[in-house]
Order: structure tokens, then sequence, then C-alpha cells
């Protein structure tokens, strides 16, 4: 097997079991992980329109509506038209889903650095720096692809 091949295999199961320890520490929160991220990112970045949510989170549209509508049901979130463009809509924290993620993004971000902590300062920079490389150049290939 190649070194490429190899670091494929390594890179997925790692992949994996980060993606299993974080889904675990967001159920833990009583939410799913797209929840999380419709909060996550509007704690963060404030309100935002529907389409932004989705391409951010990479959900179809239809899954985003799906999402949102139980954080509305939850009363975390609140969904309303640009005044502009009645056709647009945004999404924005209530007091409610603001004090729960205030509550709970503090414990996941240490449970994140907590898997990271493997890793000196060097290992992570040297890690952010090759999977980037990896990423661009992979979105590359795929972007020639298509011509």
């Amino acid at each position: 097997m190649g070194k490429g091949l190899r670091a494929e295999t390594i890179l997925f199961r790692a992949t994996r079991s980060l993606e299993n320890i974080i889904k675990e520490d967001i159920e833990s929160y009583g939410l799913n992980t797209s929840e999380f991220g419709v909060l996550e990112l509007l704690y963060h970045k404030g309100p935002q329109p529907m389409n932004t949510l989705s391409s951010k989170l990479l959900l179809a549209s239809s899954s985003m509506t799906y999402v949102v509508d139980n954080l509305i049901k939850r009363n975390y979130v609140i969904k309303y038209s640009d005044d502009l463009d009645r056709r647009k809509y945004f999404v924005k924290l209530t007091a409610k889903g603001e004090d729960y993620i205030k509550m709970i993004f503090p414990k996941h971000k240490e449970k994140i650095e907590e898997i990271f902590s493997v890793l000196s300062a060097e290992e992570l920079d040297n890690l952010l720096i090759s999977l980037k490389k990896i990423g661009y150049y992979s979105r590359d290939l795929n972007s020639k692809k298509e011509i």
C-alpha cells in the first residue's frame, strides 16, 4: 500500500472516531449535530439568512427548514422575513437559545480541546497546514474535472 492510500485510511478512520465523539458530546445536550451547528453559527455570527445556514452547514434547504422548525418549537430560534424581500428568511437566536448555547458551547469547546491535546502546538499547526493543503488541492482537482 502506498503512503497516500495509508494516509487516506488513517484520515478517514480518525475522522470517523472524531465524528463519533463529537456527536456523542452534542447529543448529551439534547441536540443533534445539525441543530447544534445552527445554534453555534448564530451564536458566533448573529442572525443569518436560511440559505447561508444551509451552505455553511452543508445541508439541503429542505433539511435546514426541518432543523430550524425543530429549534423554533423549542423556542431556541425565530425565523422572520426580510423587509426588502419577503421571500428571504432570516434566523436568529431567542434569549432562551442564546442562554442555552452560551451554557453548552464552552463545555463542547473543552471536549474538542481535550481531543486535540494529544498533539503539541507544533503538531497541531502542521496538521492544520497539511489538511488545508489537501483540501484546497482536492477542491482544485475537482473543479478542473467540471470544466
